[in-house]
């Protein structure tokens, strides 16, 4: 690690932060300084980083660590600006953060039900920003498909930005019918309320995806 002070992992949920390493906020587990006069912070995927990376949606890329982001560059998943840690294709000139590198493909319910999936394209307009675009950017991007009819998606961006702002909230608003249940992002394990079905209202359904997640990382 380049940093001079030695980083421990805080197992302990905790509300989000701004990422030290690629400047973008986190939540969940992660890596702090252990000095207490110290600010430093890490995404896990940050802190255990490697040089070299591929992923299953970019075949003909071989991703490369760039620890310094130059000007104008954004990630081909979430379509933010690139301000510190992210991986490159010199071959292709892709580009990711290290946390959408390792987004997790499949969102599960508690019994393993697959609810959402991850998809490199934006089939219809995302639910919750209600526009093909990712916000402020002629670009696409990534999105989470909604299993329930296959066609109904949430930008990445967009799903992210929620589970940061319910993450933010000092009271979260309990809604009749959702009951205790597990399910899987980015490859840790949540607890908190989940809907009895998937409801008619694709964009309900990410809200309380996404409301699940933040509590279950707030409340853990």
């Amino acid at each position: 690690m380049d940093h001079q002070h030695t980083l421990q992992l805080n197992i302990v949920e905790s509300p989000s932060y701004m990422c030290s390493g690629c400047k973008e906020l986190g939540y969940g587990s992660s890596y702090h300084c252990e000095n207490n006069n110290c600010n430093y912070i890490l995404h896990i995927e940050c802190a255990e980083r490697v040089t070299y990376a591929v992923h299953p949606f970019y075949n003909k890329s071989f991703f490369k660590l760039c620890e310094k982001a130059g000007n104008g560059g954004f990630c081909d998943a979430c379509g933010k600006h690139l301000l510190g840690f992210f991986y490159h294709c010199s071959e292709t000139n892709c580009a990711l953060h290290p946390c959408c590198l390792k987004l997790q493909d499949k969102i599960s319910d508690k019994d393993g039900n697959f609810i959402m999936t991850l998809c490199d394209k934006v089939p219809s307009e995302c639910v919750q920003c209600k526009n093909m675009h990712v916000a402020g950017n002629q670009f696409e991007g990534w999105s989470y498909l909604v299993i329930s009819d296959g066609s109904s998606c949430v930008h990445v961006k967009c799903f992210k930005d929620m589970i940061i702002q319910n993450l933010n909230k000092n009271n979260y608003k309990r809604t009749k019918g959702r009951k205790r249940a597990f399910m899987k992002f980015t490859g840790k394990l949540v607890v908190k309320l989940l809907i009895d079905v998937v409801l008619a209202d694709p964009a309900s359904f990410v809200s309380t995806i996404a409301e699940v997640v933040a509590s279950g990382f707030s409340h853990a």
